[in-house]
């Protein structure tokens, strides 16, 4: 079975979501954040409060600082370095949005940035090792919670953890 046969309906609706999240607020590329935000209304996040407002607030700060995570930041501000600091003066001097990565692959006409791809990579092995026969929008959402990055540090700071999501997808049945 090829993988765009393993995608569910609603994974694949979430897929093209994202794309017109990004043609929505006229982003260069198709980004993580667009497809979180393209899953906000997933079954698996249920009962979870995330604001679409909250989150979009929080991914413009991410891309404002050319993708540091808070992590990030604070990592550098105990370096001594003040990361808006940096931004302001360099957006001062170069134009808003300097430090934000150019285009990569395009899919659908617009560019695909490179943890997207990544993300749909990691989700068909979610869905591999959960032993489940499709790829769902349970499956794009626990790769977009691995490890570092602009969506699993934004859901974690609401209550959203990789875990939580892995014991809801485990019991999860494609529509």
């Amino acid at each position: 079975m090829m993988i765009a046969e393993r995608f569910t309906k609603e994974a694949r609706e979430a897929v093209k979501a994202a794309v017109k999240e990004a043609e929505r607020v006229h982003a260069p590329e198709v980004g993580v954040e667009h497809l979180m935000l393209a899953l906000l209304e997933a079954p698996v996040l249920e009962g979870f409060d995330l604001p679409r407002e909250e989150l979009e607030t929080a991914f413009l700060d991410y891309r404002r600082k050319g993708g540091l995570t808070k992590a990030d930041a604070e990592a550098l501000r105990g370096l001594g370095i003040d990361v808006d600091a940096v931004i302001e003066t360099a957006e001062q001097s170069l134009g808003t949005g300097v430090l934000r990565p150019g285009p990569r692959r395009r899919w659908f006409g617009m560019p695909l940035e490179s943890d997207f791809k990544k993300a749909l990579e990691n989700s068909l092995r979610e869905s591999r090792d959960l032993r489940h026969n499709y790829l769902g929008v349970e499956h794009i959402l626990l790769a977009l919670l691995q490890g570092k990055g602009i969506v699993a540090e934004v859901l974690t700071e609401r209550g959203v953890t990789y875990g939580e999501i892995r014991k809801r997808a485990a019991s999860a049945r494609a529509t």
